[in-house]
């Protein structure tokens, strides 16, 4: 397949090392010193061992025109998957799937204004994946790549079988989902319970779970999250939703989160795509969120303090 993955970073790296040996992967990204360097020097993957695995695929500037694509993996931050869709339409063709693999919500929103809702895949990732240097990211987790139609038909529903197939010889476990909806909520409560938390405390994941007093405030977090997602139709067991945050603490112990590399590089966050998204829906459903709501006011704050530093 011809498979263009939108956004260089660790995750969208990540996956180009699975499948570009056994298929015909493009990396889009829009920082073009990282862009010169794969294609210069080429990507390393270091496992969970510490070997490192070089590894080559081709890239270009986000907005270069391409060949229609069959299959097109959005990987960039949740804030930035308007523009990215917009400056890459080249890609898509009358059967091109898109796939969203991104932490956070709404993404599948911002991709339907360009492309048919039949042809959207949405889904999560359990891998987890560290920028170590530009080129060079740690793979420190491992799991299932879960995926599911965003609006289910017959059309969809092929197309997903199609994606799936495609990770899936490519050595990646791929589940697909009757009940994406729950997979996705699932994911969002474990990013609202982690993300934040890590960033601010500037500690690796494990640590909430091992350190009492993050602990419980991952906790209110967590179940926040799970009220607020009955509210809106989907409903999460306390335990169980607790229990697969604490899971992801004990598996992935000694990574950091996506948005703690953020603040290591002073990059703006995914936050309105993660607690913010459960405090505005906690807001519309009248159901108080104070605990996702102060993560958000911090990681702002977070935000405004860079160019002071």
């Amino acid at each position: 397949m011809n498979i263009a993955i939108l956004g260089a970073g660790a995750m969208g790296s990540l996956y180009a090392s699975y499948l570009a040996p056994n298929h015909s992967v493009t990396l889009l990204d829009s920082y073009a010193p990282l862009v010169e360097h794969i294609n210069t020097k080429g990507l390393i993957k270091v496992s969970h061992d510490h070997t490192e695995i070089p590894f080559q695929v081709k890239a270009v500037l986000s907005g270069t025109s391409l060949d229609y694509q069959d299959l097109v993996i959005v990987f960039v931050k949740g804030i930035h998957t308007y523009e990215a869709i917009k400056n890459n339409q080249s890609l898509l063709g009358p059967d091109t799937i898109v796939m969203t693999l991104q932490n956070g919500a709404g993404n599948n929103r911002d991709i339907a204004q360009f492309v048919k809702r039949e042809r959207i895949i949405v889904g999560t990732s359990s891998h987890n994946s560290v920028s170590l240097e530009p080129g060079k990211f740690y793979h420190s987790g491992c799991g299932p790549t879960n995926i599911g139609p965003d609006l289910p038909c017959e059309e969809s529903l092929r197309d997903v079988k199609i994606a799936a197939q495609a990770l899936e010889e490519s050595g990646l476990t791929v589940n697909i989902m009757e009940n994406i909806q729950y997979v996705l909520w699932q994911k969002l409560v474990i990013n609202c319970g982690i993300n934040a938390l890590s960033t601010l405390m500037q500690c690796r994941i494990g640590e909430i779970y091992t350190n009492p007093y993050l602990w419980d405030l991952c906790k209110r977090i967590v179940y926040e999250c799970v009220l607020i997602a009955e509210a809106d139709g989907t409903y999460l067991d306390r335990k169980e939703a607790l229990l697969a945050v604490s899971k992801v603490c004990i598996n992935d112990a000694n990574g950091y989160a996506s948005m703690y590399q953020d603040r290591q590089n002073q990059r703006m966050t995914e936050i309105d795509r993660i607690n913010g998204v459960v405090a505005d829906l906690g807001s519309q459903y009248k159901i108080a969120a104070p605990c996702n709501l102060m993560l958000v006011t911090q990681i702002h704050g977070m935000e405004q303090m860079y160019s002071k530093q």
